[in-house]
């Protein structure tokens, strides 16, 4: 996993840890809700919440390739996790940049490790520029980003045309979407489908639980639950895509990402013209996720989180 740990991310984290169809073997760090430094320790506190302490956390990229970084503190709180004021972790970092952790992990299982990412593509891109095999080598990226107007939810929320981790850095997202790799885009068209939010009611139930775990993520959920009366699960869809691909369907679409304008950068701009001749098509580089079974992926979420 590549992450920018904020409140989805630690629930994604959690939700990849407890399916029984992944192997999370590595989590690398970027900059994107909160700076990395944060996003580095977050993911140290949840690893330790989730009373795991082999899966390495290897801090990466602390700013966009070419601009500066815009934070989302004010939704994710100055900790990145809802304001909760957790203890500092006392597991450490991993002495390798994350780019090298991503590098050497691919290249040693060549078409065998799949990324999910669900920040800022900086890390992603950084990799792929400095070895060009790396995209050969992932047998797949899934990627939690992007808008792509292939459904009635499919608009922007950083700005009215973009999803935040493309506008954040959306070189380097245009890097990942031009390189070849095996992409699939879990975006804003599914995340925001209402039928996935995590309601006041799953809330209250996730509360009487009681077990640890829930009440670590009641603690990091509460201040945006008080705030706004639900949550968009963004970053676990990704992960229960990774783990089960039959939730969702998928378009392929050709994807390019808007750097030059400042009123839609970071658009994912998705070429949805199935009218053309076949000889003026460009050749699709992703699959869209277009639809998800909102009940199946809730479920999934609930049962896996608040499950003893």
């Amino acid at each position: 996993m590549d992450v920018d740990v904020g409140v989805d991310d630690a629930l994604a984290m959690m939700l990849a840890l407890r399916s029984p169809e992944l192997d999370l073997r590595a989590i690398t760090t970027v900059s994107g809700n909160v700076h990395v430094d944060k996003t580095s320790v977050n993911a140290l506190k949840v690893l330790e919440a989730m009373r795991v302490s082999r899966i390495p956390v290897a801090k990466g990229a602390a700013k966009p390739l070419l601009r500066d970084l815009e934070v989302a503190e004010d939704f994710h709180g100055k900790d990145g996790l809802g304001d909760s004021n957790i203890a500092p972790p006392k597991l450490q970092v991993d002495k390798r940049h994350a780019v090298d952790l991503l590098t050497e992990e691919t290249a040693a299982s060549p078409k065998q490790i799949a990324v999910v990412a669900t920040g800022p593509l900086t890390n992603i891109a950084t990799v792929i520029l400095r070895e060009p095999r790396f995209a050969e080598n992932v047998r797949e990226l899934v990627i939690m980003g992007g808008a792509y107007g292939v459904t009635v939810y499919g608009y922007g929320n950083a700005n009215p045309a973009a999803e935040f981790n493309m506008y954040v850095d959306p070189e380097a997202a245009s890097i990942v979407f031009k390189s070849g790799i095996p992409l699939t885009a879990v975006g804003l068209d599914i995340t925001t489908d209402p039928t996935t939010m995590l309601t006041k009611e799953l809330y209250r139930r996730i509360e009487q639980a009681g077990t640890p775990l829930a009440k670590f993520v009641c603690l990091i959920t509460r201040q945006l639950m008080s705030k706004y009366g639900f949550i968009h699960l963004h970053d676990p869809m990704a992960i229960a895509v990774a783990a089960d691909p039959s939730l969702v369907k998928t378009g392929r679409y050709h994807v390019e990402i808007e750097t030059k304008s400042d009123l839609t950068r970071g658009q994912t701009v998705t070429d949805r013209r199935d009218w053309l001749p076949e000889s003026y098509r460009k050749t699709p580089n992703t699959n869209v996720c277009t639809r998800i079974d909102g009940e199946r992926f809730v479920e999934m979420f609930m049962n896996r989180i608040i499950g003893k």
